[in-house]
């Protein structure tokens, strides 16, 4: 949050964060994969999709892209039926909560104490749910800010990992246009099933993200292109789903 005093992180959470970064960057920025190549407890498991449950709700909706954020996570994990049932009732346990349970967590690391290399594979995860539409809003940031907090992670690192999308994910190039439904759905964050009032709804609140008006005036070159880049596609979109929605009626 704005007035936090800067930290120094100690030398061996700065040495791990920057192992974890180094991987996170040769895996082409997929936490999926991230996750693949550490071994991640049935405790630290709980707590990651308990905590992304939580941040999922931020917006006061879950988004596909949440959800299908999950499912990448399942994946890399290589998690049994069971354990997917199990990540799932987490998940919903997160999304369903005011707030987060410092005692269900505290509960969670019962199930198996797990090294700060994998709170901070958390930490990670999470930063990257917090920016699944680009530069996150207060309140995926916030609930980030609240997840690391519970980890008893330093926000300083969380800081650091934002940086690194700053510099390396949100200048990247944008993927090309929209040319079907799914496209569009995706880019918007909406379902098949949506109603068309509900999708110009979604369209509208996405948009207001990264319109000039609401910029910070701190961004970059790169990162107000970006945003014009981001602008661009949600605009092609809504064209895609209002053309379909005329051929329907």
């Amino acid at each position: 949050m704005s007035g936090r005093a800067p930290q120094t992180l100690p030398p061996r959470t700065e040495a791990l964060l920057d192992e974890l970064l180094a991987g996170f960057v040769a895996c082409r920025h997929r936490p999926g994969e991230l996750v693949s190549r550490h071994r991640v407890g049935r405790g630290a498991r709980n707590a990651l999709f308990y905590c992304l449950g939580y941040l999922a709700r931020a917006d006061g909706r879950v988004t596909e892209k949440d959800i299908g954020f999950a499912e990448q996570l399942m994946t890399g994990l290589a998690l049994a039926p069971g354990q997917r049932r199990k990540a799932i009732r987490r998940f919903h346990q997160g999304r369903d909560s005011a707030e987060l349970s410092g005692l269900m967590l505290a509960g969670f690391r019962l199930q198996g104490p797990w090294p700060q290399r994998t709170s901070l594979l958390i930490g990670l995860c999470l930063c990257h749910g917090a920016q699944l539409f680009g530069a996150p809003e207060k309140p995926r940031r916030y609930r980030c800010e609240d997840g690391f907090y519970q980890l008893g992670l330093p926000l300083t690192a969380m800081d650091r990992i934002f940086r690194v999308y700053r510099q390396e994910v949100w200048i990247a190039p944008a993927p090309p246009k929209p040319e079907t439904l799914r496209d569009a759905y995706h880019i918007l964050g909406v379902e098949a099933g949506d109603s068309f009032f509900h999708m110009k709804q979604c369209y509208r609140r996405e948009v207001s993200r990264y319109h000039p008006d609401k910029l910070r005036d701190d961004l970059t070159p790169a990162e107000q292109a970006h945003a014009r880049d981001q602008l661009l596609r949600l605009q092609q979109a809504w064209e895609v789903v209002k053309r379909r929605e005329r051929l329907t009626r």
